[in-house]
């Protein structure tokens, strides 16, 4: 049991079957929230399956043993709850919010798709049809395919090289036999973490009910088994695509670590920095002080197994994509070879702390941060004691992180360009170049 001055106590229990349990008991509002993280997604898919977690995220809620399709999303909206999934790189998650006059429901809902979910012809041609649309409509918009490309890129022999939405041709492909040895292999106990939160009269409780749900499900002793860590291909890359966009778009990326990797803290502080909100140093030189850009931001997206470390500038057509990406670079080397002032470090510290008194507002947001600490980052004691960790940091190791990852050697370009130019666009641009500064 795990102590934190924001969050009370957090208990955890692991069933003999390997199925691991987190609860913490939120008073306040008789809701409750139950999350199902099974620790597979496109990182776990091999070439002629790429897609199949995807899949999945559909095709749970198309019935089971037990349960007929589309009946675990009746009974939740029956009670006034809400019901979501998504699938990622390293995790297919499935979240409930109910009353909590309802969560034996929800557990034997959860437990009965675990064990005996319902495969069949009619519903994977079905599913298979729903997902064929949406992969279209992904590649249909000319920004996320140009990102997806380079993505594919940057993680080039990596298993992030394809993104959750799989091959075209595989989707096309999957059979229910596919669809069934992956099922048996990572949709075990000992391929899962559930995630209560919520108006519980005790953990203990909630632990007796898990286990009644979920102990007659038995450990396929091989899903732990999964595709190795480390980070991408040391290489730089440049990539430029005509897009039917606006204006132009400059992305500059570099190689991130593991979530569980001591540099991913610092990182994540330096991205706050260098990229986000008006007060980040991007914002302040590259649009106020230089108008080179109408916008400019940046992300760290971090991942099990490694991450990127993304910075990015729109502008209009009077501007030299060139001029752009120098000064993306500027302010990402102003850190890298310098540091961070204390003021800086004073708006990280605040910033994490805000989102953190949003986060404990509901019982869905702490149980989807405490599954993604446990399942990506490791433990989810590394949510609780984030702030701590913030506390113990200072500008030597956020600059030594920033030396390590945004390395030229391993920096990454994509130039986004618009295949017609809007005149309007050059007036506006030098309109800006010619305003006051503020």
């Amino acid at each position: 049991m795990e102590k934190s001055r924001l969050l009370g106590d957090i208990s955890d229990r692991t069933f003999d079957n390997g199925l691991k349990a987190i609860c913490l008991r939120k008073p306040g509002a008789p809701v409750v929230s139950v999350q199902v993280w099974y620790k597979t997604g496109s990182a776990n898919e091999r070439d002629g399956i790429r897609g199949i977690s995807h899949f999945f995220e559909h095709m749970m809620f198309r019935g089971s043993k037990n349960v007929g399709p589309e009946e675990h999303a009746r009974r939740i909206n029956d009670v006034g709850g809400h019901y979501n999934a998504f699938t990622a790189e390293d995790v297919t998650a499935y979240l409930n919010s109910v009353p909590r006059d309802h969560l034996d429901m929800v557990l034997s809902l959860e437990s009965d798709r675990m064990n005996d979910l319902a495969i069949s012809e009619k519903v994977l041609e079905t599913e298979r049809n729903v997902i064929v649309e949406e992969f279209q409509t992904y590649m249909n918009n000319p920004l996320t395919k140009a990102f997806l490309e380079f993505r594919k890129e940057f993680f080039m022999g990596h298993p992030y090289e394809y993104s959750a939405l799989g091959r075209m041709e595989d989707i096309r492909a999957i059979t229910v036999q596919d669809c069934m040895d992956y099922y048996r292999r990572w949709y075990t106990p000992d391929n899962a973490l559930i995630v209560a939160v919520g108006d519980f009269d005790n953990c203990e409780s909630v632990f007796e009910k898990i286990g009644n749900c979920f102990a007659r499900h038995p450990a396929s002793g091989t899903a732990a088994v999964a595709a190795p860590a480390g980070p991408p291909p040391n290489r730089s890359l440049r990539m430029k695509r005509d897009v039917d966009f606006d204006v132009p778009i400059c992305i500059v990326g570099y190689p991130a670590p593991a979530a569980s990797d001591k540099d991913a803290l610092p990182l994540e502080i330096l991205q706050v920095v260098v990229s986000q909100g008006e007060s980040s140093r991007m914002h302040r030189e590259i649009v106020r002080k230089h108008s080179l850009a109408v916008m400019a931001g940046g992300m760290n997206q971090s991942l099990k197994r490694a991450g990127m470390s993304i910075f990015f500038a729109m502008f209009t057509p009077n501007v030299s994509q060139r001029r752009v990406e120098e000064a993306i670079i500027e302010q990402v080397e102003a850190v890298r070879t310098g540091s961070i002032t204390k003021a800086e470090m004073e708006k990280v510290k605040n910033t994490v702390l805000t989102n953190r008194v949003y986060e404990l507002y509901s019982a869905d947001h702490i149980c989807q941060k405490l599954a993604y600490s446990e399942t990506i980052e490791g433990d989810y004691k590394r949510w609780v004691t984030r702030l701590s960790e913030l506390e113990s940091l200072d500008v030597g190791i956020l600059a030594d992180a920033a030396r390590r990852y945004w390395d030229e050697s391993a920096r990454h370009t994509l130039y986004l360009k618009p295949k017609k130019v809007n005149p309007l666009l050059f007036a506006v641009g030098i309109a800006r170049k010619l305003a006051p500064k503020r």
